[in-house]
């Protein structure tokens, strides 16, 4: 049932299913086809009851880089309609994971940049050890965080997102805690690993349709009606960004590894 992915793997052990993103050579960074599979591997989750809690997780040195830069500068020579097509499977990965009935936890190590931090915000719990880096590097590039912004703004304060998104720093996972984008983080892989197996241990305590009851209550009360007109303008917003003179800058600058001239 879960076989046969390019892009991910997934282990079963009992009630939990850990999908890896399983592209390390690449930081895990995402592109259509990763995106694709992962909607499909939750369509398929959400139906098998006997799974209630995924485990996300990263192949290799990160846990995810964000957008494959190789994926992003193919998108800036697209229409704005291809853009917007592509834009619309972006934002249906994140709701996909966002709304899906099992509890979602991201165990985050190496890097979470760009939508590598929005996949951790749409997760309903998130754990970092000692040496992950996170970054909205968005901005460096002439772009701008559509996509991930209604979730992360469920995460964190905006003064706090704001900051985070106007000087793409990067931040620990100390910051990440109490910044609100991940519960906990730690300073060693075991002590991470002992407290993810106590806390599945935990939730699987619990009544599989009161869990996914509650998650579902917890989301809805969370997105206001301003929030869910917002989702659906995203996907727009991002595909006009994609094909505007300030990327295409700002992506041939990073490849070119110069300051980009603005």
């Amino acid at each position: 049932m879960y076989q046969n992915y390019k892009t991910i793997s997934v282990e079963i052990d009992g009630h939990v299913a850990t999908l890896w993103l399983n592209r390390p050579e690449w930081h895990n960074a995402l592109n259509l086809d990763l995106l694709n599979e992962v909607i499909n591997f939750f369509h398929r989750v959400d139906i098998d009851d006997n799974i209630r809690v995924v485990i996300i997780r990263g192949r290799g040195k990160s846990f995810c880089a964000g957008a494959d830069i190789n994926w992003m500068k193919q998108s800036a020579n697209l229409t704005e309609e291809a853009n917007l097509s592509e834009s619309k499977v972006l934002s249906r990965f994140f709701e996909t994971i966002f709304n899906s009935s099992k509890v979602t936890i991201a165990v985050v190590h190496g890097n979470a940049f760009g939508g590598g931090c929005g996949l951790v915000s749409v997760c309903d719990l998130a754990y970092a050890v000692g040496s992950a880096r996170f970054s909205l590097s968005e901005t460096r590039l002439g772009l701008i965080a559509a996509t991930i912004t209604p979730y992360m703004l469920m995460k964190l304060p905006m003064p706090v997102y704001k900051e985070m998104v106007f000087t793409a720093k990067k931040f620990d996972g100390n910051e990440a805690e109490k910044s609100g984008l991940v519960n906990r983080n730690f300073e060693t892989d075991e002590e991470l690993e002992q407290h993810l197996k106590t806390t599945i241990k935990e939730i699987l305590k619990g009544g599989p349709k009161s869990l996914s009851g509650s998650k579902s209550l917890i989301n809805d009360v969370m997105q206001t009606v301003s929030v869910k007109e917002k989702l659906n303008e995203v996907p727009e917003i991002l595909a006009k960004v994609r094909v505007s003179t300030e990327a295409r800058e700002g992506f041939k600058a990073f490849l070119d590894k110069r300051k980009p001239n603005w």
